[in-house]
């Protein structure tokens, strides 16, 4: 090869060189594109039992302000079945991008796992706690066709016939399925247990006299009892409940036993922080909204506000609390 052949090799050589680390420093002055701000898409809130229960109720009046608040939809999902845990265990498969919430109660995330032979999930470590939203008190309601407008009538009725009084539940191993439990065990009763898939369930075949006792939340029963189509015997709060104010509770009426429902927003276990803070914040800012006061006060909804490490902490006590409570009482289902 001649000396000028080579030396065009060179210089070709030289101006590729050249050229490449000219690409490179375009490529390099290009600003990343940015990712998108979240939310960017329509969220999914998943409720974890069936259309026209407390759960659901909470989940369409929260969804619809979020959905204005976030600038995205927020729709609702119920998916029913196996106490909640159908529901809750989509939401801790789920990406942890923020698109696919729970609007969690403790009958899933708390109650269910303590009382179940093998646990479905871990609440503490499937979940993002997002923001505690409400408190939901329960009461004791019956068909208007059973002869008993107290408890204690209740109680010496049931006594009277062992396993033939029965009492409606939102599924097995539900907060009101072992509302039931311990009222048994309270009382020296035995009641025969009928699991459904929700709450809207349950009340419609107790409407109908086909079961006749239930520990529903106020939220469903209220409105049945008003109307006439059921009777209030206590509500199981510590105190009386806003929402039935003239209804003793379970522990005036002489069973030691109280406690209200919660519901919040979790996601997957691993969400972004900065999400999480996003969602938190709306959230707050529309549970301060005189609407959704008004709106959650008119269903028996206690508004609760808190950080996500705050619900965090409150989910922490509840699941301990719940694990010692059922460990106690000696109740497991399979």
């Amino acid at each position: 090869m001649s000396a000028k052949n080579r030396r065009r090799l060179v210089e070709r050589g030289i101006a590729m060189h050249f050229f490449r680390i000219l690409l490179l420093v375009l490529f390099l002055a290009v600003p990343a594109r940015a990712q998108p701000a979240y939310p960017s898409k329509p969220i999914t809130l998943v409720a974890a039992f069936a259309p026209g229960g407390a759960t659901d109720t909470a989940a369409r009046i929260i969804a619809k302000e979020l959905s204005i608040e976030l600038g995205q939809p927020v729709v609702v999902d119920n998916r029913a079945g196996a106490g909640g845990a159908i529901g809750a265990s989509s939401v801790a498969r789920a990406a942890p991008d923020g698109y696919t919430l729970l609007l969690g109660t403790g009958s899933e995330l708390v109650v269910l796992p303590a009382v179940k032979i093998k646990a479905p999930y871990d609440a503490l470590k499937a979940f993002e706690p997002i923001a505690e939203i409400g408190t939901i008190s329960f009461v004791l309601v019956a068909h208007p066709a059973v002869p008993a407008n107290t408890v204690q009538e209740l109680v010496a009725l049931a006594r009277a016939s062992p396993g033939k009084l029965s009492y409606a539940s939102f599924g097995m191993g539900s907060t009101n399925h072992l509302l039931g439990e311990f009222f048994m065990k309270r009382s020296g009763t035995d009641l025969l247990h009928v699991p459904y898939k929700g709450s809207a369930a349950a009340a419609t075949d107790l409407v109908a006299g086909e079961v006749k006792l239930a520990f529903d939340t106020t939220t469903v029963a209220m409105p049945l009892v008003q109307s006439g189509k059921l009777k209030a015997l206590a509500v199981l709060s510590s105190a009386r409940s806003n929402a039935a104010p003239d209804v003793p509770t379970l522990t005036e009426s002489g069973i030691a036993l109280a406690t209200v429902g919660w519901v919040g927003v979790l996601g997957p276990h691993g969400m972004p922080a900065p999400i999480v803070s996003r969602l938190n914040e709306a959230i707050n800012k529309v549970l301060a909204t005189p609407a959704i006061r008004d709106a959650f006060a008119e269903r028996g909804v206690g508004v609760v506000t808190t950080t996500p490490q705050q619900f965090g902490d409150f989910l922490k006590s509840e699941v301990n609390e719940w694990t010692e409570v059922v460990k106690a009482s000696g109740v497991q289902v399979e």
